[in-house]
C-alpha cells in the first residue's frame, strides 16, 4: 500500500478530549476516528489489524473443532433446533460480531459504544464436557494475550482483564494470590461473629438514629452489631428488602443476580411506607408480602440490631430464623479495599481496568434438549467468551507506545514494513525504493510505502506514530554501499543492511 493512496492521515495533536493513551495515539497514528453520534470509526489501518487478529483466532477456532456460524445468532434457539441426540454433541461454535455497550468516548475503544468481538459458544451433555473445552478456550485466549503482547489478567470468573489507571471499570485484587474480579461481584473472606445464645427482643428508643453509623454511636456498638435494610425494586414490580450486616455495603450487581433481574431501582419513601416500613427505621420483622434477601453472614450474626418499623426506635436481639427468614440467602456484599482475599485472607486493594474477554459460565439451557443413551431427554449445557477485540486493540496502544508514537507488535501491526524513500542526487533512489516495494512484497511481507515528495522528518514522523515494527530507508548514503537503513520501532538504533540480506534480516526481526 502506497502511503498516498491509505485513507487516513496521521494527526500532529490528539483530539482534545482524549484522556487515555491508546486514544491518543490511536488516533494520531490515522487508526480510528470520533463519530458524531459519540462512537468511533476504526479506519482502514485499524481494521487491517483487526483482520489480522480475526484470521489468527478463526484459525485457533478451527484447531479446536470451531465452525464459524453468522453474526447475532441465537445459540440456544439454534441449539434446539439442530441438536437433537447425543450423537450431535460436543460443538463449539464462533462468530465475529459487533457488541453493543454504553459508551464512554474519552476512553477511546475501551468505551466505544460498538466494539468487534469473538463470540465462542460450546455445547455439550453434561458439565465435565464443559469443563475440558473450557482449558482448551482458555489455553487459546492466554496464547492469544502472550503474541498481542497484553499483560491481561485472568478473572475469578474465567474472563480476563486489562489493568489500568484509565481503565473505568473498579476491580478488586489480591497483591498476594492474584484473585482478580470486578468489584460488583469480587469475594471476600467473611468472618462470621462470635456465637451467642439468642436474647430476647427489647424496642429501645433512637431518635434521630436513622443511618448505620448514627445508630451504632448513640447505642455505643460496632456497626457490625447493626443490621442494614435496603429497599430496592425489582424489573419495575417486585419490592425487595435487602438485609446486610452494618458494615458492609450492598453489591447491586450481586443482588441483581441472585434474583434473576435485570433491572433494579432504590425504592422511593412512599414504595417503603406502603411495604409497611419507615425509612431509616426499616425491619424485616413483622413485614409481610415483600421479597427478602438477606446476605449469607445474617443467619450467622447473632442478636443484631434492626429497625422496629417505627420512627425513632430500633429492635434489640434481632436474630434469623427465630424472628424473621428470607426466601434468598446469597452474597449480595460489596467487597472493598482492605477486606480479606477469599483464597489467602491477604488485605485486598482496588485498581481499575477494563474487560478484555467477558464469560457466561457453564450452564442447562432451559429450552433447548437431547436425546441421551437411554432415550431419555435431557438439557443442552452451553458455556461461552466474548473477546473484545476493539478493547484488545485499545491495551496493546494503551501499553506499547513512547514519546513519539505506536510499537506495535508483529501480531498487530497492519503492516510489517514501513518503506521510506528519501530522494537522492547521484542516485535513482526512487527506483530503487520501488524496485524494493515490489520485491518485499512478492516475498510476502505487508508493507506501507512513504514514496510522498516530502521532509525526512515528516516521514520519519509520520513512520513513528503508525508504529509499524520495521522501518526501511532507501537513501542515497546507504544506497551507494549497497545497502539500506533498516530501524526497529522498538529500538534506537539503526543497521545499514546489504540488498541481498533485506528478507532475511526482517523475518528474523518479526519473530
Amino acid at each position: 500500500m502506497k502511503l498516498t493512496d491509505l485513507f487516513s492521515t496521521t494527526l500532529r495533536k490528539a483530539p482534545a478530549d482524549a484522556e487515555t493513551a491508546s486514544y491518543q495515539w490511536l488516533a494520531r497514528g490515522g487508526y480510528i476516528r470520533p463519530s458524531a453520534n459519540g462512537d468511533f470509526v476504526t479506519l482502514p489501518l485499524a481494521e487491517r489489524s483487526l483482520n489480522k487478529l480475526r484470521a489468527r483466532l478463526r484459525y485457533e477456532m478451527e484447531t479446536r473443532g470451531g465452525q464459524e456460524i453468522g453474526a447475532y445468532a441465537e445459540i440456544e434457539s439454534l441449539a434446539a433446533g439442530d441438536i437433537q441426540s447425543y450423537r450431535d454433541l460436543p460443538k463449539v461454535v464462533f462468530a465475529f460480531e459487533r457488541i453493543q455497550k454504553k459508551s464512554h468516548p474519552r476512553l477511546g475503544l475501551f468505551g466505544a459504544a460498538h466494539s468487534p468481538s469473538l463470540d465462542i459458544h460450546v455445547l455439550a451433555a453434561s458439565e465435565n464436557v464443559l469443563k475440558n473445552y473450557a482449558k482448551s478456550i482458555n489455553k487459546m485466549l492466554a496464547g492469544f494475550f502472550d503474541v498481542t503482547k497484553i499483560n491481561a489478567n485472568q478473572t475469578d470468573c474465567g474472563g480476563y482483564a486489562f489493568i489500568t489507571a484509565k481503565g473505568g471499570t473498579p476491580y478488586i485484587r489480591c497483591p498476594q494470590c492474584g484473585y482478580l474480579d470486578t468489584q460488583a461481584f469480587a469475594q471476600r473472606g467473611k468472618k462470621a461473629l462470635p456465637a451467642e445464645d439468642a436474647l430476647p427482643l427489647e424496642k429501645v428508643a433512637t431518635p434521630d438514629a436513622h443511618t448505620i453509623e448514627a445508630l451504632a454511636n448513640f447505642l455505643d456498638i460496632p456497626k457490625e452489631k447493626t443490621a442494614k435494610a435496603v429497599f430496592m425494586v425489582a424489573d419495575e414490580e417486585r419490592l425487595v428488602f435487602a438485609i446486610l450486616r452494618g458494615d458492609m455495603d450492598m453489591s447491586e450487581a450481586k443482588l441483581m443476580t441472585a434474583l434473576g433481574s435485570s433491572v433494579l431501582r432504590p425504592a422511593t419513601d412512599q414504595e417503603i411506607l406502603d411495604a409497611g416500613a419507615v425509612p431509616g427505621y426499616a425491619s424485616p420483622v413483622g413485614i409481610e408480602n415483600v421479597l427478602v434477601v438477606v446476605d449469607d453472614l445474617i443467619p450467622n450474626s447473632a442478636n443484631l440490631v434492626a429497625g422496629a418499623n417505627e420512627a425513632g426506635y430500633h429492635l434489640r436481639n434481632v436474630n434469623y430464623g427465630r424472628d424473621y427468614t428470607a426466601q434468598i440467602v446469597a452474597d449480595i456484599a460489596l467487597t472493598k479495599t482492605g477486606d480479606a482475599c477469599p483464597k489467602c485472607e491477604t488485605p485486598l486493594s482496588q485498581v481499575n481496568g477494563v474487560e478484555l474477554v467477558g464469560t457466561s459460565p457453564a450452564r442447562p439451557l432451559e429450552n433447548a434438549t437431547f436425546t441421551d443413551e437411554n432415550g431419555k431427554g435431557q438439557p443442552i449445557w452451553s458455556a461461552s467468551w466474548t473477546l473484545d477485540l476493539g478493547r484488545s486493540l485499545a491495551a496493546v496502544a494503551e501499553k506499547h507506545h513512547d514519546d513519539y508514537g505506536l510499537i506495535l507488535p508483529p501480531a498487530v501491526t497492519p503492516y510489517d514494513i514501513h518503506l521510506v524513500w528519501l530522494p537522492g542526487k547521484e542516485i535513482n533512489t526512487r527506483g530503487e525504493a520501488d524496485d524494493l516495494y515490489m520485491n518485499l512484497t512478492n516475498t510476502g511481507f505487508t508493507v506501507l510505502y512513504d514514496e510522498r515528495d516530502a521532509r525526512a522528518g515528516e516521514k520519519f514522523t509520520d513512520a513513528d506514530l503508525i508504529g509499524c515494527p520495521v522501518r526501511i530507508t532507501v537513501g542515497e548514503k546507504a544506497l551507494k554501499e549497497n545497502c539500506v537503513e533498516i530501524k526497529l520501532r522498538s529500538e534506537k538504533d539503526r543497521a545499514l543492511v546489504e540488498l541481498d540480506d533485506i528478507a532475511n534480516y526482517v523475518v528474523e526481526n518479526l519473530e
